[in-house]
């Protein structure tokens, strides 16, 4: 029943930033989507409402990435 979070967009040393371990009273997982909602503390009153990410996201329009071989890479930088 814990949680940290991963501060988007913040790097040091090529690591992403993260909180510390925080205790979560409750997590309520939508039926219908990637959301989820994550209680902070015991009257709900404080919460973070996120989603997961995963391939073709409707929320960031992530796609998934592909392997390239070496000549892949080098075709497209040329």
């Amino acid at each position: 029943m814990r949680f940290r979070r991963i501060l988007k967009g913040i790097e040091i040393d090529r690591r992403a930033v993260t909180t510390e371990w925080r205790p979560y009273f409750g997590l309520d997982v939508a039926d219908d989507s990637e959301a989820f909602t994550v209680l902070l503390n015991s009257k709900g009153t404080r919460l973070i409402r996120s989603w997961r990410h995963g391939t073709d996201c409707a929320q960031c329009g992530a796609h998934g990435t592909a392997e390239l071989s070496l000549e892949e890479i080098e075709a497209a930088s040329a």
